[in-house]
């Protein structure tokens, strides 16, 4: 082994971490359980290694592979000096899944209960390591010792096809007017793409993303095409937030859909999951814009909204909304129903059945607690308001996973 010493020290930084490493030969044999026994617990099939033989022919010494599988975990691959020889580090975290993440994922496996409280626990033995941790810095310093020449990250996704091309480093681009037409390209989709979100047309915005290849904007600047992609997404997320609020949107709306992006963007596991965060993205600002915005409506109808949509669970009226707001309820009335086409309680409705839809088809809360949350003690008159609005029960909704259109 060439530099004993600081390989030892690597793996005493590892040991004294709680992250795991294990070193195996190439051409690897049997099926190694390098996932911490995850996938034998949850009865999980193939393996995190049977995936990985894909890409072992093609490892290169001096490139480090950071692999990211469907459960969130990561793992470093990179050859050892005695080839054939290689090493994997991990299983570890980037970020602590979600709750909701974590149900997604249960259900995306057809995992009962029980099976999911062993993930959740799970995820609590991890080693977490940021994207900007010194640990990266330590691993790259190891190979480049080891190797003799700068290294270089691969990222591979286990939930992708992985192809042979897909570990060949990208060309660079030498031709100076194809790069400046690639920038004025990149410039003109950013501002079609926030002028859509904007005025909230959906459908313009897929449009201009169907097809198109998102990796054009992103600019190569780490060694980490990761941390590159993830850098972009926060750039786009405050732009995508600033375009919404050009759209009539209040920011106490863009402040809370921006922080969930916001994690979302730090949990990116791949560069493939690129294209479909930014689709998602793009696409919830712009139904803020359809749902929330208050452009062409007067300051008290404005404030009115935001009351109503603050206070869903509590009793809602036309007194207790013109009391809050220090207006006369029937002056106020007839104001909301001119600016808006529709009564402040035919709003109120229309705003607790988005909530119902919502909590229905991203949470597990039963029917009765959406009810308590929409403003509704009766859970049977709660079923007849829905079942008007939406054309099946609860129930049936949440099974069907439609999106409500009111």
């Amino acid at each position: 082994m060439i530099c004993p010493n600081e390989f030892a020290f690597f793996l005493q930084v590892l040991q004294k971490s709680g992250i795991r490493s294990r070193e195996f030969t190439l051409p690897a044999e049997g099926d190694l359980e390098i996932d911490a026994g995850l996938r034998r617990q949850l009865g999980v099939e193939p393996s995190v290694f049977a995936g990985c033989r894909v890409f072992f022919p093609h490892m290169e010494a001096g490139a480090v592979y950071h692999v990211t599988d469907c459960f969130y975990l990561h793992y470093l691959f990179f050859l050892l000096p005695d080839a054939p020889r290689c090493m994997v580090v991990g299983p570890y975290l980037s970020m602590r899944p979600s709750a909701r993440q974590v149900l997604e994922t249960a259900e995306r496996y057809d995992l009962p209960p029980a099976r999911t409280h062993l993930l959740e626990e799970f995820y609590t033995t991890l080693p977490q390591i940021a994207d900007n941790s010194s640990f990266y810095s330590l691993v790259y310093c190891l190979c480049e010792t080891l190797c003799g020449h700068q290294v270089q990250v691969r990222p591979i996704s286990l939930n992708e096809e992985i192809a042979s091309a897909s570990f060949s480093a990208a060309p660079r681009e030498a031709d100076l007017p194809a790069a400046m037409q690639r920038l004025e390209n990149r410039y003109q989709l950013e501002d079609d793409l926030l002028r859509a979100v904007a005025e909230g047309n959906r459908a313009r915005v897929h449009q201009l993303l169907h097809g198109t290849d998102m990796n054009m904007a992103v600019e190569p600047r780490l060694a980490d095409p990761v941390r590159n992609i993830k850098n972009y997404c926060i750039v786009l997320n405050t732009v995508l937030r600033k375009a919404a609020q050009q759209g009539g949107v209040h920011p106490i709306y863009l402040d809370d859909l921006s922080r969930t992006f916001a994690a979302r963007i730090e949990q990116l596991p791949t560069t493939a999951a690129f294209r479909q965060l930014v689709l998602e993205m793009a696409d919830q600002y712009c139904l803020l814009v359809q749902h929330h915005s208050a452009d062409g409506f007067s300051k008290p109808v404005q404030m009115a909204m935001l009351y109503v949509r603050q206070h869903l669970a509590e009793g809602l009226s036309l007194r207790t909304v013109a009391a809050a707001l220090g207006c006369n309820a029937s002056y106020f009335s007839a104001r909301f129903k001119k600016e808006t086409g529709q009564t402040l309680s035919e709003f109120i409705l229309q705003e607790r059945m988005r909530l119902a839809a919502d909590l229905l088809l991203n949470t597990r809360l039963q029917i009765q607690t959406v009810a308590q949350y929409c403003g509704f003690l009766d859970v049977n008159y709660f079923s007849r308001c829905f079942r008007q609005t939406a054309g099946c029960s609860p129930s049936e909704y949440r099974k069907t996973g439609r999106a409500l259109q009111v």
